[in-house]
């Protein structure tokens, strides 16, 4: 849970200068930095796109309106605008793009939005030759709107969205078109002008001169709902739900009231729950049972401990461990074998809040280290081969994103107390995460709340081997995002949300994976190991390992997927291997700066990938 912290106090746009050199990103939520020299968009063109703010971009198409800058021209903090992307649907204003140095989008930068939303250079505040209406600080998380005299804003009067919550080097942005700030329309008409720019000594323009200019048309793309019922009755529902300050216990009757309208609404068999502070597992199983009451030979099991996690579930539990005792970690093997065709190891998670990186870096590197003790026989759990993990809950993913890249990719960090770096699903490959979004809106953050400037973010998670199971099904439940009618048919009010906590609930329905050949017995043996130098300039040393003789294939993609240099290609014997990348392209051309992916491919089976980052 983030902390209610008061909103930061409002002040019109001064200059800072923060000399603190940011770092480039770990994490291929990125685009590789683009060489051009565009630096003004004078005819705007319609960019009617149906983005859902999930920080993923792959629903990014060419509609949208592409403004490319110089790179090499970033001040003390390393922030280079590349590239600015703009969109919209009937709904928003979607905005995208990079920094080239791995950044958090909600403080420790001085990125500032102008908007000229009334195309009027002699109202608002004067920058670049526009009168910028909104002034948007994002790294202040505050604003000022000019109606025509300055106002201070929040976020939630402009219904701002920006994602990932992690750190990254690009970023997706929402604003809501029917925004009203000051109790004046964001957007009056259908044009606007606008200049992005790091405030910080030197710092970058995005364009370097004038402003980039667009215009919304009536593109409108509905939003398909989301039905809250399980869709397969094979699969299998984990929701996650971090119920705010034990509020599970609140004795306040509409928050009780609320609580089981989720509850009931969701039905779900298997609960994650955080923050039980001060009751029991027995006592979290006894209230589930009030919200959802035992039909015949049925009945609720519970475990908990460790810093407020307990796991809930219709199904019998087998063994239950403190993952890293003091961090809030609890696993527990759940006997689902009769219904649902395997066991499935759940874990709970709530890691440390706000600016604590180190402590979330250790939870991320003693999961992977469980889960390497797991799939590895003997030590103090073993898995049967191919058994479904799931972790699940509050990750608090708010700061650097080595933390997220462990968890995907097995990538331990202290290496001293954990071990070395460890593949986490059961090919030898990463795992996968629930991007699911809400309901009735394209959204997925799943906390917010009106009493903090934080704007709204993605702190809960769902973490699978997507080698044996597949997300079917799932979503995040916000009341206030859903339709009126939606609310009705499910017996949930507009409220209903924020009355149970700050968080959300994720809901993940989980679907076996039948039918497919088993991974190779290679697959434990071959993986790639740390790059040296990583970030690299002008070349780095590859290096992987195999378990025994095999062919391999080495390559090289870009942050989009696209091949870039294929390295290898032939076969290799069993042991530790190296291969150098000068920045090249097959056609030998030197590639942009930017973060890139190595794919270790074994007898054509994809083993193992890392990021790579190359800085010119």
């Amino acid at each position: 849970m983030r902390s209610r912290l008061p909103r930061a106090a409002h002040t019109a746009p001064a200059p800072h200068s923060r000399s603190r050199k940011l770092r480039p990103t770990l994490t291929a939520l990125a685009l590789a930095c683009l060489l051009g020299a565009v630096a003004l968009v004078s005819a705007a063109f319609a960019g009617g796109v149906a983005v859902t703010l999930d920080g993923a971009f792959d629903d990014w198409t060419s509609a949208a309106q592409d403004t490319s800058d110089p790179s090499g021209d970033d001040g003390v903090s390393g922030i280079d605008f590349t590239r600015l992307e703009l969109a919209h649907d009937q709904d928003w204003l979607f905005l995208r793009f990079d920094t080239t140095v791995e950044v958090q989008p909600d403080e420790q930068q001085d990125i500032v939005l102008y908007l000229d939303t009334d195309m009027n250079a002699g109202t608002g505040y004067a920058i670049g030759g526009i009168g910028a209406d909104l002034v948007w600080e994002l790294g202040q998380r505050s604003g000022t709107f000019y109606t025509p005299s300055a106002r201070a804003i929040d976020h939630q009067t402009l219904g701002l969205v920006i994602s990932p919550t992690v750190g990254s080097v690009e970023f997706e942005m929402g604003l809501r078109r029917d925004a009203m700030p000051a109790g004046s329309p964001l957007f009056p008409g259908n044009s606007f002008r606008m200049i992005l720019r790091d405030r910080a000594s030197g710092g970058d323009y995005l364009p370097d001169a004038g402003s980039v200019n667009y215009s919304f048309d009536a593109s409108d793309f509905p939003v398909s709902s989301i039905p809250l019922e399980l869709q397969d009755s094979a699969d299998l529902r984990v929701t996650s739900y971090n119920i705010q300050g034990d509020g599970l216990f609140d004795t306040n009757p509409t928050h009780q009231a609320a609580l089981q309208r989720i509850f009931q609404a969701i039905d779900s068999p298997i609960w994650v729950i955080a923050e039980v502070w001060n009751h029991t597992a027995t006592d979290v199983k006894n209230k589930v049972e009030s919200f959802l009451p035992s039909g015949p030979g049925e009945s609720w099991y519970a475990t908990g401990g460790d810093g407020g996690n307990v796991i809930v579930s219709r199904f019998p539990l087998i063994q239950s461990w403190f993952v890293s005792p003091g961090d809030r970690i609890l696993g527990c093997l759940l006997d689902t074998e009769a219904a649902w065709g395997s066991q499935i190891l759940v874990v709970a998670h709530h890691w440390s809040c706000c600016t604590a990186d180190d402590n979330r870096q250790r939870q991320a590197d003693a999961t992977i280290d469980f889960v390497r003790d797991a799939m590895t026989p003997g030590g103090s759990i073993t898995l049967a081969e191919g058994t479904p993990i799931v972790h699940a809950g509050d990750f608090n993913l708010v700061g650097w994103a080595q933390q997220l890249v462990t968890m995907v990719t097995g990538d331990i960090q202290d290496t001293g107390s954990y071990g070395s770096p460890f593949p986490p699903d059961w090919d030898g490959s990463d795992q996968s995460f629930s991007l699911a979004r809400h309901t009735d809106q394209r959204t997925a953050y799943t906390w917010s709340t009106d009493y903090s400037s934080f704007y709204p973010g993605l702190l809960d998670y769902l973490f699978y081997t997507d080698s044996v199971v597949e997300l079917a099904h799932g979503y995040v439940l916000d009341t206030r995002t859903m339709l009126p009618s939606k609310l009705i048919e499910y017996g949930l009010q507009y409220n209903d949300s924020p009355d149970a906590s700050d968080h959300c609930p994720r809901v993940s329905d989980l679907a076996l994976i039948t039918g497919v050949d088993a991974p190779p017995q290679l697959a434990r043996g071959a993986k790639l190991l740390p790059n040296v130098p990583n970030p690299f300039n002008p070349r780095t040393t590859l290096r992987f390992s195999l378990g025994q003789t095999a062919r391999v294939q080495l390559e090289i993609v870009d942050a989009r997927g696209r091949a870039v240099r294929l390295l290898l290609d032939t076969p290799m014997g069993a042991g530790d291997h190296e291969r150098i990348w000068d920045g090249r392209d097959d056609a030998g051309g030197a590639v942009a700066s930017g973060v890139y992916r190595v794919m270790l491919r074994v007898d054509g089976h994809t083993m193992d990938s890392r990021p790579v980052v190359l800085v010119r």
